[in-house]
């Protein structure tokens, strides 16, 4: 008995130091109504008088005192964690109801397409299809062209003033793509040689560029006035080209009237509304050399030099010459090919209009 007195009040003083260790770890004391583990493990153990089976269970019911200590923040912890699944779950329940609140009030109407179930209809662009032949002829060769006006027709060809416009040393000729072959023809037999194929679409009422010639720094160019005046304006850097804008005809038929004039330009092409507003405001239109004439499928336009000249210090020399000039084959075969000053030929055939 004395001995099972001693062993009881070795315990009670261990239990009083890991009450302390839990006091200090923030873990209330066990009530007196709950049966410490070691009492239960006491009451199991039988007094035998083995001093070695009371230390052990002495050493289990410390241990377990403190694993019991150890466990309740984590106890704490996980029951944090659940609620913060819990709090997500209940948010997101709200965000599937705004989502579903989104088709809650459409109606079948609403989804109906306007006008009675007609579709809005897509617009096309009227435009009309032109491919320009380019033909080098020698300039010595020049006066071989006669036989080509020859064949062509100026009746419905419009100028702001004829003067004008053969002053700077421009000629125009009308006709049909029939006629092409023939023309090709005469101009090889001259030593002429194709120097290259464009093919242009032309949006109504829309202008489309052909390039002509760069010029690459600035310079005076001279040319022949609406009132048959010499004129000069200091041009450059930038591109020479041929304008073409085609406009309905009101009698229709499926022709348009195409406008054509030589214009000064900057070369540059930009999305930027500003920007192409101020490069249009640096570009400079010829009037005199302006020409305007019906075409339909099949039409052809034959645009020339009236003679050679062979500088490009004026708007003809710029628009025809070419004193570098070409590679030319005798077509003879009599001498051999040479490189000699050109004039350049433009052909626009009207191959479509699309409405």
């Amino acid at each position: 008995h004395s001995r099972h007195s001693w062993f009881k009040s070795i315990l009670v003083a261990a239990e009083g130091r890991a009450g302390l260790d839990m006091t200090r770890k923030g873990i209330p004391p066990r009530s007196t109504s709950q049966k410490p583990l070691r009492f239960a493990l006491l009451t199991n153990t039988r007094c035998t008088g083995q001093r070695t089976r009371i230390r052990g269970a002495r050493r289990l019911a410390l241990t377990s005192g403190i694993a019991a200590a150890n466990l309740a923040p984590m106890a704490r912890c996980l029951c944090i964690v659940v609620l913060v699944f819990v709090s997500l779950g209940c948010h997101a329940s709200p965000e599937r109801e705004s989502e579903e609140q989104i088709w809650k009030h459409i109606k079948l109407h609403d989804l109906a397409p306007p006008d009675g179930g007609k579709a809005p209809t897509a617009t096309f662009l009227a435009t009309v299809h032109m491919d320009v032949h380019i033909i080098e002829l020698p300039g010595e060769a020049v006066d071989e062209l006669d036989d080509v006006w020859e064949m062509l027709s100026a009746r419905s060809i419009r100028m702001n003033s004829y003067n004008a416009f053969s002053q700077n040393t421009f000629r125009v000729r009308s006709g049909r793509v029939e006629m092409w072959p023939k023309i090709q023809s005469r101009l090889a037999q001259a030593g002429g040689r194709k120097a290259s194929v464009n093919a242009l679409v032309l949006t109504d009422n829309e202008t489309s560029d052909l390039p002509i010639v760069e010029i690459p720094s600035r310079r005076m160019v001279s040319f022949v006035g609406m009132d048959l005046s010499a004129q000069t304006v200091n041009l450059g850097p930038g591109l020479l080209v041929l304008r073409l804008r085609p406009e309905p005809l009101p009698w229709g038929n499926g022709a348009r009237k195409i406008i054509a004039y030589p214009t000064f330009t900057l070369a540059l092409t930009s999305a930027i509304r500003e920007l192409e507003e101020q490069a249009k405001r640096h570009e400079f239109y010829f009037a005199p050399a302006a020409l305007a004439a019906p075409m339909g499928p099949g039409d052809m336009l034959v645009l020339g030099p009236e003679e050679h000249t062979g500088e490009r210090i004026t708007l003809g020399g710029l628009f025809f010459n070419d004193p570098e000039g070409s590679l030319f084959i005798d077509p003879e075969g009599a001498t051999p090919p040479q490189r000699k000053p050109a004039v350049r030929v433009y052909a626009l055939i009207c191959t479509a209009i699309r409405d």
